[in-house]
């Protein structure tokens, strides 16, 4: 457990799929800053960051300055600016409008012909996030144990991706989270992110793990495996927590 810098999934690896983070993983993920840097990646935007884990964190300023956030896949990177007391964007890779018409247009047309029903959905069904657009299957502000009745096996998202390749085959389509489903430029995955990591620090895949609940092939972490890392595959949050405290003692 040498690794400089410890990079971790948020959904369902932190904390549950758009839940806030619990204050004994907070509380555990600021003792990891004392000692190593920590990245934080998600399908989520950086508004998503903002709610469900930066106001949860209660670490100083010299801790935050070891924190990176990657929204959206990593399209984007934040980083703690101690002067400024606020989190600073280090770069952001946004569709553009045309890309983001296109999609929606292929997501509109998948969730017809997959005739998978989202009705009465909680909020929105696809949302812009800039270097993203995410389908959630029961909407964007639906609670977790609805989220988690959905579609418990991902057949029903299955069906939405095998159209989605089809129609847009020059973007990133893949299931993330418990009903998503995100699609980002040809190339922006996790693995990328952590390719981004690499150069921003400028250490090497030796000096890096990642956790992650999803890095089964087809989950949205496995592209973490192509970059050579350490991956370590966890159940949860619960399980997440113990690992990381492993980095601390």
């Amino acid at each position: 457990m040498n690794q400089k810098v410890i990079v971790c999934d948020l959904d369902g690896t932190l904390a549950p799929s758009k839940a806030s983070l619990e204050k004994s993983m907070a509380d555990v993920l600021c003792k990891v800053l004392e000692k190593h840097k920590l990245a934080v990646i998600s399908g989520g935007a950086y508004k998503q960051f903002q709610k469900q884990f930066l106001t949860h964190l209660e670490c100083d300023g010299e801790k935050l300055q070891n924190l990176y956030l990657f929204p959206t896949n990593g399209s984007g990177c934040y980083i703690f600016d101690k002067e400024k007391n606020d989190w600073i964007s280090l770069y952001e890779e946004n569709l553009t409008e045309e890309e983001r018409k296109e999609i929606f247009s292929a997501f509109e047309k998948a969730i017809k012909e997959s005739d998978v029903d989202v009705s009465d959905p909680y909020g929105i069904l696809i949302e812009d996030r800039g270097g993203q657009v995410t389908f959630s299957g029961r909407g964007q502000e639906a609670p977790l144990d609805v989220k988690q009745k959905w579609d418990p096996d991902q057949e029903k998202r299955k069906k939405i991706v095998e159209i989605l390749k089809r129609e847009i085959p020059e973007f990133e389509v893949r299931i993330g989270g418990a009903t998503s489903v995100d699609v980002t430029g040809k190339g922006i995955t996790k693995a990328y992110a952590i390719r981004k990591i690499e150069e921003l620090l400028k250490i090497g895949k030796e000096d890096i793990v990642f956790l992650g609940d999803a890095l089964f092939p087809g989950g949205n972490d496995s592209s973490a495996k192509e970059t050579g890392v350490e991956c370590i595959s966890v159940s949860g949050p619960e399980e997440a927590e113990k690992i990381l405290l492993s980095y601390v003692v």
